[in-house]
């Protein structure tokens, strides 16, 4: 019999796992040699057990503790592999709609980088195109700008977006409706929604829907307008300084106003630059 089997060595090499693996998958009672030699203990694996080291490795992978595997060890000490695949097949489907996320963001700021590469040292001010953006955003209720509520305000919108299905892009900053609808501002983050029905909804509401909200803030969700937009840029020493200065020039604007933060390499970190845009 023992010619049937595998030594722990031809497994790691077959299965490109090290022998150190293998044993603390045995400390763990998730995969039990067939046999041990009682005077070399060296351990040797059937082939039907071949199975069981793929599905721990695919665990693995998937992020699974190793030690929630245990879990799925039956009385006869068998690991229940159908289970285990099933809880599996929901992890890698989160991991897929995670990685979904991930590369809108990437792809969003991309997008971006591009545009703000195009648009740098040219003229101001200038007209630039903007697609349709989701947005996460928390009413500003604020006579001015405050750095301190800015920041309360934005953290609250990070921590909500998981519960609304979204991933925060890189873009964030300020909003304002146009003078003639009331001129209410919002602070913003940019995010993908991954669920086209719930984006369905919020279109079929006017542009907006409430979620779950957070203490201490309103959130919902939106969409800004795609179309042209007439731009500048504003630089301060410090992002409180660039909004204050933000707030003062949209005084004079009529249209709906987006003012985001603009990433670049040469930026000093004291320094703070904001893309003022208005709708035309």
């Amino acid at each position: 019999m023992k010619h049937e089997l595998l030594s722990i060595g031809e497994v790691s090499r077959m299965k490109g796992v090290s022998p150190k693996s293998l044993r603390y998958y045995e400390q763990l009672g998730i995969l039990t040699p067939a046999h041990v030699d009682p005077q070399s203990g060296y351990r040797y694996y059937a082939m039907n057990q071949m199975i069981v080291v793929d599905v721990i490795v695919t665990c693995i992978e998937l992020g699974i503790p190793l030690k929630s595997l245990a879990g799925y060890v039956g009385e006869s000490g068998a690991l229940d592999i159908a289970s285990l695949l099933a809880q599996g097949r929901t992890k890698a489907l989160e991991n897929l709609r995670r990685a979904r996320l991930s590369l809108a963001q990437i792809d969003g700021y991309l997008e971006e980088a591009n545009e703000q590469e195009r648009l740098r040292g040219g003229a101001e001010p200038y007209l630039r195109s903007v697609a349709n953006r989701c947005i996460l955003y928390a009413p500003w209720t604020e006579p001015g700008f405050d750095a301190k509520r800015y920041l309360f305000l934005t953290t609250r919108l990070y921590e909500s977006a998981e519960s609304a299905g979204a991933m925060p892009l890189y873009q964030w900053g300020m909003a304002r409706s146009p003078r003639a609808e009331g001129a209410r501002w919002c602070v913003f983050v940019e995010a993908a929604i991954e669920d086209d029905a719930f984006a369905e909804k919020i279109s079929a509401q006017g542009g907006r829907t409430g979620i779950r909200p957070i203490e201490g803030a309103d959130i919902f969700i939106a969409r800004i307008p795609a179309g042209a937009y007439r731009g500048t840029r504003i630089r301060e020493a410090g992002f409180e300084p660039c909004f204050r200065s933000v707030f003062e020039q949209a005084e004079r604007l009529e249209g709906a106003i987006v003012a985001a933060k603009v990433w670049e390499a040469e930026i000093h970190p004291a320094d703070y630059v904001v893309e003022l845009l208005e709708r035309q």
